[in-house]
């Protein structure tokens, strides 16, 4: 690997060129430039990243399984989109479909742990989401996960649905999706989302973020996690997910 800035704040800065220019460009990097010192520095190149981009207006969150530690990635409004969307062609271009919240008043910085009820309270509206996985490397499974966190946590594009006219009555673990392409449907299953119930990915997300200036606020969007395997989507096609309880949303990707 090269060497690169051996300063923390010339590493961080370098590595967010690197990752915009590569996505900018449409060029992907082969190898990681460098290795990241640690989870803090993959943070923290994450959300200077971010920031380079606008305001933060959202989150994803998500967990390898229902015992696992979450994991947070920070949206800025570039990103996120009204359903149906057109959207442009993307390199990588794996789409999931998700279970997303907008919230309707802050849950500002505190000492106390925000419960389960004070944060579903807070929730405005519950939507469909298709999320789309983007990324500034080739062989994006195969990169390090310090990696993938600096990466903007491999989010390229938010897509939501018309919001549902109340939460959903089944657990939100157990909803039933169901994902199309061009008409066909691709997956058709009840729950599907590794980490569970995303109701404790919300709550988690909301107490990670308590003690920062970064907490969650309204009008935030947080999509929280996967509820289908991804999907790579090709040029042209219509992309359809549809949650019971939920309704439907649709992106349709550019040539």
């Amino acid at each position: 690997m090269t060497t690169l800035p051996t300063d923390r704040a010339g590493r961080i800065a370098e590595a967010v060129r690197l990752l915009a220019d590569a996505r900018g460009e449409g060029r992907r990097l082969a190898t990681p430039p460098f290795e990241i010192a640690d989870d803090e520095e993959a943070t923290a190149i994450h959300f200077a990243a971010v920031e380079a981009l606008g305001p933060i207006r959202g989150w994803k969150v998500g967990a390898a399984s229902p015992e696992a530690t979450p994991a947070a990635g920070a949206l800025t409004a570039d990103t996120l989109f009204d359903g149906p969307a057109a959207l442009p062609a993307y390199a990588l271009g794996a789409v999931e479909g998700e279970i997303a919240v907008q919230l309707g008043r802050d849950l500002p910085a505190r000492d106390e742990p925000y419960a389960t009820d004070e944060v579903l309270a807070a929730v405005a509206s519950w939507r469909p989401a298709i999320e789309v996985l983007e990324s500034a490397f080739d062989g994006w499974r195969g990169q390090p996960k310090p990696w993938k966190v600096a990466d903007r946590q491999s989010h390229g594009a938010l897509v939501l649905g018309a919001p549902a006219p109340a939460a959903p009555a089944t657990p939100l673990g157990a909803l039933p999706v169901r994902l199309s392409v061009d008409g066909e449907i691709v997956f058709d299953h009840e729950g599907g989302n590794t980490a569970g119930d995303p109701t404790r990915l919300l709550v988690w997300l909301a107490n990670h973020l308590r003690g920062t200036d970064r907490f969650l606020k309204a009008g935030d969007v947080v999509t929280t996690g996967s509820a289908t395997p991804f999907l790579q989507a090709k040029p042209g096609q219509r992309v359809r997910v549809e949650f019971a309880e939920l309704g439907s949303v649709e992106a349709t990707f550019g040539g």
